[in-house]
């Protein structure tokens, strides 16, 4: 793994990060060919991981330079983030899920990536976790070759699992039968 560059540091996320971290999660959806399913504000995006009840947590990737003002003042531009959540497994226990993993394309392929999952991996370990789960799709197959080299499973050639979801309309007819 390539040493980051100096004025690339990986933090925590807090709410003031999260209007580009949206603007991050736009990048990625348009890279995954899926930005019309982006339906998520920025109003709900900030409640959901820093409001009361917080649903998600995040580390962001920040490129930190000196400003051309002069005033030897940085500016600060968030090039990736790492979006994540705990979960449970039933059969191991404590886990992670990782929901997205982004870095913006002219920061690739300088171990940013790596280091947000070195990160995710210290913090699963602080945590007790056991597992660290994430999909991929299907097409993006250097993710996949990356993920497999780190060690990572395809638990659906292993196990056979299918993956489902229950779209908000069929959440609210299920809940009314």
């Amino acid at each position: 793994m390539s040493k980051l560059a100096d004025s690339i540091v990986i933090r925590k996320g807090t709410v003031d990060d999260c209007e580009s971290t949206l603007q991050l999660i736009k990048e990625l959806a348009e890279y995954e060919n899926m930005s019309s399913q982006v339906k998520l504000t920025l109003a709900q995006f900030k409640e959901d991981g820093f409001g009361k009840d917080p649903y998600y947590q995040l580390l962001v990737v920040a490129n930190c330079r000196p400003s051309d003002s002069g005033t030897g003042e940085k500016m600060t531009k968030l090039i990736g983030y790492a979006l994540y959540f705990k979960k449970y497994s039933t059969f191991e226990g404590r886990s992670i899920y990782l929901e997205d993993i982004y870095v913006t394309p002219a920061f690739r392929k300088q171990g940013i990536g790596m280091s947000l999952l070195k990160n995710l991996a210290q913090l699963a370990i602080s945590e007790k976790c056991v597992r660290i789960d994430f999909c991929v799709l299907s097409w993006n197959k250097s993710a996949i070759d990356f993920y497999e080299k780190l060690g990572a499973v395809d638990i659906t050639k292993l196990e056979d699992w299918h993956y489902f979801r229950i779209f908000n309309e069929q959440i609210k007819k299920l809940a009314s039968c």
